[in-house]
């Protein structure tokens, strides 16, 4: 309030009032006389050309136009400072609720809120982090699963594979003479799934870096303990299926051999073409009954890796659901650690921005480096001036 009374009582706005009018009526006559008196020097140089003794009369009006400005400040200074004095007390008021300023209650309300905002934002951060990492180890852990028994899978369909590939090669190996020694090794061929077999199963798929060796370890075992069963079931079906049918076939393929070794040469062809064909059709049905059971084993591992997809997914959408965050802008700012920090700086503007500018723009942009520079050059003792082939100095010459 002492303030306002001060810059508002009646005899500064009198001092306006009476001071105003008649000093810039003075200062424009000051101007005119000034403005005049120059013109005509200068169109003396134009027609007469310089001479010494222009050259002097030019130097006194500089001199008096020196004296006459100081002159017209002087007259005008008792009004502008108050002036100043009405303008400073309006942005004083101002800056002072402006929170762009520094030091004002607005500004380090807004501080106090940066840090807040700052702290809020790590501490989320740090709990998207965990809980990412959270998420990832369950999808890791969901993944390795599905892996691990697709892995036991293949494994033990090789393994079925190959032990119905060897009664099938016994079986299409029958003669008369070996018949007793087929007829055994089928028969003795165990429908057990092979506990040797089974102990030494082991993965063969890359171990997630999300998991250590021990967790790996772990889901591999309950996986293959959870398939024991279900392993086993299925074997001693396919493969006592396959021998049993083998079996079952001896008797009448032995016949059919005696049958070939009494016919002459024409009818043992037909014989050996019709069982041929016959076996050929029977593969073709456990090759197509392979094909399918292995299909849907297939699509059973696509929808549970659809399943475990999407669970990732809800599992990623449910990182978001936070707690409540201060609305915030997020810039990058450059932190400079020491002072070779700058010259990367300078180079990048260099490169994006500066390259691009005129000789006169880039006057401006240096102009402080260029006034240190021209300041070394003008040394008396020690003057350092800049060898480049981009660079020259001139001479600056000013008439005193």
């Amino acid at each position: 309030m002492a303030n306002e009374l001060t810059i508002f009582e009646p005899q500064s706005v009198g001092t306006i009032a009476q001071v105003a009018p008649q000093a810039y009526k003075e200062n424009t006559i000051s101007h005119d006389r000034c403005i005049q008196f120059g013109k005509e020097l200068l169109k003396r140089v134009e027609t007469e050309g310089m001479s010494d003794s222009l050259d002097q009369e030019i130097a006194v009006f500089i001199d008096r136009a020196k004296k006459t400005l100081k002159k017209m400040n002087g007259k005008r200074s008792a009004v502008t400072q108050i002036f100043d004095t009405i303008r400073s007390a309006y942005t004083g008021l101002e800056n002072e609720v402006d929170p762009a300023k520094k030091g004002t209650v607005p500004a380090q309300l807004q501080e106090v809120r940066n840090k807040y905002a700052a702290k809020k934002r790590e501490e989320r951060e740090a709990e998207l982090r965990q809980r990412q990492q959270e998420q990832a180890r369950l999808t890791a852990i969901s993944k390795y699963t599905t892996d691990v028994e697709e892995d036991y899978t293949r494994q033990y369909n090789a393994l079925v594979t190959g032990t119905i590939n060897r009664l099938m090669e016994l079986d299409k190996s029958l003669t008369l003479d070996n018949y007793a020694i087929v007829a055994d090794g089928v028969k003795n061929t165990s429908d057990a799934l092979p506990q040797e077999w089974f102990n030494n199963l082991r993965p063969q798929v890359l171990l997630p870096s999300a998991l250590s060796p021990d967790e790996a370890r772990s889901i591999a075992a309950d996986v293959k303990q959870k398939m024991y069963q279900r392993l086993t079931e299925q074997y001693t079906f396919e493969v006592s299926a396959t021998r049993d049918d083998i079996l079952d076939r001896l008797p009448s393929k032995r016949k059919e051999l005696e049958r070939m070794a009494k016919a002459n040469a024409e009818e043992a062809e037909r014989i050996r073409k019709a069982m041929e064909e016959r076996e050929r059709k029977e593969a073709e049905q456990r090759e197509k009954e392979r094909a399918e059971r292995e299909a849907k084993e297939k699509a059973a591992a696509e929808l549970a890796a659809q399943k475990q997809e999407m669970d990732s997914l809800f599992g990623e959408a449910q990182l978001t659901e936070m707690a409540y965050q201060p609305k915030t802008q997020v810039k990058k700012r450059i932190n400079v650690l020491n002072a070779e920090g700058f010259m990367p700086i300078v180079g990048m503007w260099w490169s994006h921005y500066g390259c691009t500018l005129s000789v006169a723009e880039l006057e401006k942009e240096f102009k402080k480096q260029l006034t240190f520079c021209n300041k070394l050059a003008n040394d008396k003792a020690n003057p350092i001036l800049i060898q480049s082939e981009h660079v020259e100095y001139v001479d600056d010459v000013k008439a005193k």
